[in-house]
């Protein structure tokens, strides 16, 4: 076996395993998002907000939801496109981290 024949397949093999954690990310993003809502109205300041409107968080709602966007779109194109594409094996490795990156965002958002 050659070495370039073993590089292919160990790339093949990191490849999966990029997709493999996109679907996991993909598949964690609404309970990650229930969960931290329910944390943030359980908490001091998120049952104030609720209740009076007060200690409400200054952040936009709008970064919520494109965090929440990005994260999707990035974990649907890491978990979906099929690896024989040449250029998803490239460009799965950056959509893997800005999903990442996305979804640990909007759980900060939402407990903010």
């Amino acid at each position: 076996m050659s070495q370039t024949a073993t590089s292919e397949d160990s790339s093949l093999l990191q490849d999966r395993a990029r997709q493999r954690c996109a679907r996991i990310a993909l598949a964690l993003l609404i309970p990650t998002v229930l969960a931290c809502g329910f944390l943030y109205l359980a908490s001091d300041y998120g049952g104030r907000c609720i209740t009076y409107g007060e200690h409400c968080s200054q952040v936009p709602d709008e970064w919520t939801y494109a965090a929440f966007a990005t994260s999707a779109v990035c974990g649907s194109l890491a978990a979906g496109v099929p690896s024989h594409r040449r250029w998803i094996r490239t460009a799965r490795a950056g959509l893997l981290a800005v999903q990442i990156l996305a979804h640990v965002a909007v759980a900060a958002l939402v407990i903010s």
